[in-house]
């Protein structure tokens, strides 16, 4: 199963309508589009991305689908997420999405940067409400997707295990450089 599946997947598990969540990535507007139709007409998304066309193909797919009033595309970087997030949202959080690497159809030298990734990943753990999940689809296919995977990697053996968990879906199958899934759970209060 592809990793952006697979995140789907249990991203659904999570989602059941009226949820604030976060597409830390926002791209071509795909999982932008597949959170907004999962929370309804009462839950919240904010989008974030650096690139006009992210953001224009974003939108526009929003407006096809009727469904723009529930999002907040923001054209700024992941990692200033924590001056956009509401602060009557902070520890509310249902899901955050990360599809790393570049924009498909675009100019590849521009992507998500290892240190921008794990500024944002820190910050949206503070922002998830206890059971939700962050979903990193991770691309070691080419040059900074390799060192930004590594740099994810790295950043989970360091997270606080009484307050997280997090589980790597590798394709076993797949060459080295294949994407692969990441997703921290926060758990639940004591």
């Amino acid at each position: 199963m592809r990793s952006t599946h697979r995140a789907h997947q249990l991203i659904r598990e999570v989602l059941s309508g009226g949820e604030v969540v976060i597409d830390a990535t926002a791209g071509n507007g795909h999982d932008t589009l597949f959170l907004a139709e999962l929370i309804g007409i009462s839950g919240l998304v904010y989008a974030f991305d650096v690139q006009d066309q992210a953001i224009g193909n974003t939108r526009q797919r929003l407006e096809r689908a009727g469904l723009a009033d529930r999002v907040i595309v923001n054209k700024t970087g992941h990692q200033e997420m924590d001056r956009i997030i509401s602060r009557e949202h902070h520890g509310a959080v249902s899901v955050i999405m990360f599809n790393l690497g570049y924009l498909p159809g675009s100019d590849h030298s521009i992507t998500t940067l290892r240190g921008t990734t794990v500024a944002a990943i820190t910050q949206g753990l503070q922002f998830l409400a206890p059971g939700g999940i962050v979903t990193v689809v991770c691309y070691p296919g080419h040059d900074e997707g390799n060192y930004e995977s590594k740099s994810v990697s790295e950043y989970l053996g360091r997270l606080d295990s009484e307050r997280y968990s997090f589980e790597k879906y590798v394709n076993e199958e797949a060459k080295v450089s294949a994407p692969f899934l990441i997703v921290i759970t926060k758990l639940e209060s004591l």
